[in-house]
């Protein structure tokens, strides 16, 4: 049985040594001494847009994070600090302190809630290390009354020999997912294949995740039911015979591309939709919840064309916008899906232009005292009269009312 009360008292005392030694004298030497003032304004300001949008205090504090990170993280500059002569006049119980931090490096940390076993203290797990831990922080209650419930938390944590501890700003997300920060990571540096790489990138530089704050109360997205979120799978394969397909989905073309739509499920709040690729033989498997996706790769099934159940992409609509923001710049996930909008344009602009030749023919019939010929009017101009008969009839009623006049 832990004795919280004992661990409490150690978090106290550590936390009043972190406060003197870091706060009240470190902070500012590492900034001057290595420039590290500096090199925070510099990495900061690359997301000016996002950090304008909270105030000088959180860019401060998120400064002094950055640099508390360089100075304590795994070969940070405490171990060189320690050799240093200002080091050297500080009293016993600092220096033993400081020592003991190079020897714990400090890390940011993704993690969630596993239980509260106390008051103030958090069994948390890292998401990418796997990693558990004991957090002892008082902020994290403070921020949940007045934000709600985090689904993933993002913070600085240094170990004082008991338990782990927070130091600076706390991210607490409502909707983000270990996915969603998997990709905003890759998204960043493309080169990131794995946990351990995401992880070594955000020890090189913590600042793009730390801009993160920006969608940190974005909900969840649910309609009629549904948690929305893009999954997105691709794999190579042929489709011999598309046309077979038509029995469980709606196939369109354009380009050397089918679009797979799958019936009673291409529409809200699922839009599971397949693309086949004939240049590149792909096939692109897309839905906007998790069970349209199984229905999706469920159907595919049947014509023998098999898609993984682990997607490649599973992205909460809160981070693919929050990224978006970020990184400044669009992000499409399914360019496919562009060349049938386009064409769908296409085909309304025609369909435009076929209506404006007859309402031309309507009005010279009015005009002429002449009832209009809908079916030969239709048939004229190569517009397919039932699904358009209301326009068409609205078109020539407005016409007549002008005459009239």
């Amino acid at each position: 049985m832990e004795d919280f009360l004992k661990i409490k008292k150690a978090c106290e005392q550590n936390t009043a040594l972190s406060v003197a030694i870091l706060d009240r004298f470190l902070l500012s030497y590492a900034a001057e001494k290595d420039k590290l003032g500096k090199e925070a304004d510099q990495r900061l300001n690359v997301y000016k847009h996002i950090t304008e949008k909270f105030g000088r205090q959180w860019f401060d504090m998120l400064k002094s994070q950055y640099i508390i990170h360089r100075l304590m993280k795994k070969g940070g500059l405490i171990t060189k600090y320690l050799k240093h002569a200002a080091i050297n006049n500080l009293e016993e119980n600092k220096r033993d302190w400081m020592a003991f931090q190079s020897e714990n490096p400090w890390r940011f940390s993704f993690s969630e809630v596993k239980s509260q076993p106390e008051k103030d203290f958090y069994q948390m797990e890292d998401v990418f290390s796997g990693d558990n831990y004991l957090l002892y922080s008082p902020s994290i209650k403070d921020i949940v009354s007045r934000d709600g419930e985090k689904e993933l938390w993002f913070n600085l944590i240094g170990y004082n020999g008991t338990c782990w501890q927070t130091y600076g700003p706390l991210s607490g997300y409502a909707s983000f997912s270990p996915d969603d920060i998997f990709f905003f990571a890759t998204e960043l540096n493309s080169s990131i294949e794995d946990e351990a790489g995401l992880m070594a990138d955000i020890d090189k530089n913590p600042v793009p995740y730390m801009m993160l704050f920006a969608g940190s109360t974005q909900p969840s997205v649910v309609h009629e039911g549904e948690r929305l979120v893009m999954v997105i799978s691709e794999q190579d394969g042929a489709i011999a015979k598309v046309q077979e397909m038509e029995r469980d989905f709606n196939v369109s073309y354009t380009g050397g591309v089918y679009r797979l739509g799958l019936k009673d499920w291409e529409v809200s709040p699922h839009f599971s939709v397949a693309y086949y690729n004939e240049k590149s033989q792909t096939v692109q498997a897309t839905a906007l919840t998790e069970k349209g996706f199984e229905s999706l790769i469920a159907a595919l099934d049947k014509y023998d064309v098999k898609i993984e159940k682990n997607a490649d992409i599973y992205l909460g609509p809160s981070m693919h916008n929050t990224a978006a923001e970020i990184l400044k710049r669009e992000i499409e996930l399914m360019p496919l899906e562009l060349l049938f909008e386009q064409e769908n344009e296409e085909e309304m602009d025609e369909q435009l232009q076929k209506l404006n030749e007859l309402a031309g023919l309507a009005i010279a019939d009015v005009t002429a005292e002449k009832e209009p010929d809908l079916e030969a009017l239709a048939a004229q101009v190569g517009i397919d009269l039932e699904s358009n008969r209301h326009v068409i009839e609205k078109i020539i009623t407005d016409l007549k009312d002008k005459v009239s006049r």
